[in-house]
């Protein structure tokens, strides 16, 4: 009798994103534009092959928008358009067996100024999909890195909330591809790709969190709406206060 397959879930530490309202000044170049610019965001550190591989993860979040910048710094070999980066987010993050409707990766190669969107299809599968307010730009850094001034790919990310459904836990997935090695760096760690379309299923991507519960943030009009209620139920309260305290038995 065949045993069963059962699900493989990532067992790590999940990734804390931060709020920042600065964060909304980056500059899409594909890099640090200045050594403060990723500053505001929560800064995670990955490194492989003992530690001949080091991969930092920036993230941060305001309004409507998760910002990420991934920054493999120990990747000295510059091959165009073929070094790349994706990141994934289950908007549920209900760790499915197979890619479904609210799964999303996004990914640009180095070089490009607009990455693409591929959606969760419910059959293991992904389309390719558009978003006008989806930006992924990759570069070369320089001097600004604050990291390291050896020059090596980087890519920065701008992920529209409204994909993703507001919620202040995710699934999620990072990918980065070294093309002079032809290899795959990924977390979770247990969870790399083999290929270009070998993406992990949502059940082995890890945690990214908003520990003080930030995120989701209300957009202007839901806020506003929100206090407008609560103050006409203040003022019907004190209204009614008044007339049962007027009179007198």
């Amino acid at each position: 009798m065949a045993l069963p397959i059962l699900p493989i879930y990532a067992s790590t530490d999940p990734i804390l994103i931060t709020y920042s309202s600065n964060i909304q000044n980056v500059v899409f170049d594909g890099k640090w534009t200045n050594q403060i610019e990723w500053k505001a965001s929560s800064d995670n550190m990955f490194s492989y092959d003992n530690n001949e591989t080091v991969i930092h993860l920036r993230t941060a979040h305001h309004e409507n928008f998760i910002y990420v910048f991934v920054d493999p710094i120990t990747d000295h070999t510059l091959d165009y358009n073929m070094d790349k980066s994706m990141i994934c987010f289950d908007g549920k993050n209900n760790k499915n067996m197979i890619p479904d409707k609210d799964d999303y990766c996004f990914s640009v190669l180095l070089g490009e100024k607009q990455g693409t969107i591929q959606q969760g299809l419910d059959n293991s599968k992904y389309q390719f999909t558009n978003n006008s307010e989806f930006i992924a730009v990759s570069s070369i850094s320089d001097e600004n890195d604050r990291y390291t001034k050896i020059p090596h790919p980087s890519y920065e990310f701008k992920i529209p909330i409204e994909l993703l459904n507001r919620s202040d836990n995710y699934g999620f997935y990072l990918s980065v591809y070294d093309a002079s090695l032809n290899k795959y760096y990924s977390w979770p760690k247990n969870s790399t790709q083999q290929n270009s379309s070998d993406v992990p299923l949502p059940s082995q991507w890890g945690d990214i969190v908003s520990p003080d519960k930030s995120l989701p943030e209300l957009n202007l009009p839901i806020l506003i709406f929100t206090i407008s209620i609560f103050t006409i139920i203040l003022i019907q309260l004190k209204i009614k206060t008044r007339i049962f305290g007027s009179f007198r038995f």
